[in-house]
């Protein structure tokens, strides 16, 4: 992670919060510092020859299916044990799951083997260690999105270096051949986009970015991230009258939405893992309205 542009940015929305989304803010700064603490643990990460790579998005695999990180499953074990302490630390969580987060053993769940496959679907890799924490009517689990978080904040510094080696061996590539909104190295789908230029849906093409491993990646403008669909009358942008930078892409066709952050609106330092947490509200507004991350019909 590139702490000093994370710092900044955050330090930026800190500077003008308060509440509970200066709370938050103050909880992630201090998740971030972390995650930047552990990246010396990174993992190895074989780089495919450049024609192996473009290959491979152009047949639609991502990046990390032609050569996966290996990550030292004990430097992983140990970063999940950091993530929950800060967690624990942080007083973040209700009551009652703070007391079972603090009594589960999230590490001791993560078996070498599922370490060897979180990369290629972190989904399965969140339900394999959730299925394997014991639990009964005493002494319950953590639930999944705690579970979830934890495992996605201990793997993100394993993935980034990786991330950018990959993206490297690419050189100018055309993206229109990769031509999707799930992430072309770890095959996510896109957490976030970044507008630049125009505010409208007509000109050149936009950022996407990947919470998982921080690609970033061009994707036409004109078009649902999580569909494809171009249909111009199922999409549409929406937002916050009080804050215009943030706003929601929603596609009626599959009811799905991407979070869009205006850069002509900015009077901040950008860093996308801050965007994704100053944004947050907009998601509740999205789940609220019928939309979804992957969408419906996607």
């Amino acid at each position: 992670m590139y702490r000093d542009d994370v710092n900044r940015a955050a330090n930026a929305y800190l500077a003008e919060s308060e509440g509970a989304a200066s709370a938050r803010m103050t909880f992630l700064k201090g998740l971030w510092e972390l995650q930047a603490d552990l990246t010396p643990e990174a993992a190895t990460y074989v780089v495919p020859e450049p024609e192996v790579a473009r290959d491979a998005l152009a047949t639609g695999q991502p990046l990390f299916l032609v050569s996966a990180p290996v990550m030292p499953a004990d430097a992983l074990r140990t970063a999940i044990a950091r993530i929950v302490a800060y967690v624990l630390d942080a007083k973040v969580l209700d009551e009652t799951e703070h007391a079972v987060l603090a009594n589960a053993d999230i590490p001791a769940g993560v078996t070498d083997s599922m370490v060897e496959s979180a990369t290629r679907d972190f989904d399965e890799f969140v339900l394999a260690v959730s299925a394997a924490l014991p639990a009964d009517a005493e002494n319950p689990a953590p639930s999944p999105a705690t579970v979830a978080f934890v495992l996605h904040s201990a793997i993100v510094p394993f993935l980034t270096e990786a991330s950018a080696l990959a993206l490297g061996v690419l050189g100018e590539f055309e993206w229109s051949i990769w031509d999707s909104g799930n992430c072309p190295v770890c095959g996510a789908a896109a957490t976030m986009g970044l507008m630049g230029e125009s505010t409208s849906l007509e000109g050149s093409s936009r950022t996407l970015w990947c919470s998982h491993c921080h690609a970033e990646w061009s994707f036409a403008r004109m078009r649902c991230a999580r569909c494809g669909s171009p249909a111009q009358d199922k999409l549409r942008y929406t937002y916050e009258e009080s804050d215009p930078v943030h706003r929601l892409h929603l596609c009626d066709e599959c009811h799905g939405y991407l979070k869009v952050t205006f850069v002509n609106e900015m009077r901040k330092p950008i860093s996308m893992v801050v965007e994704e947490a100053a944004s947050v509200t907009l998601d509740a507004i999205a789940r609220a309205n019928g939309y979804s991350v992957t969408g419906s019909d996607a």
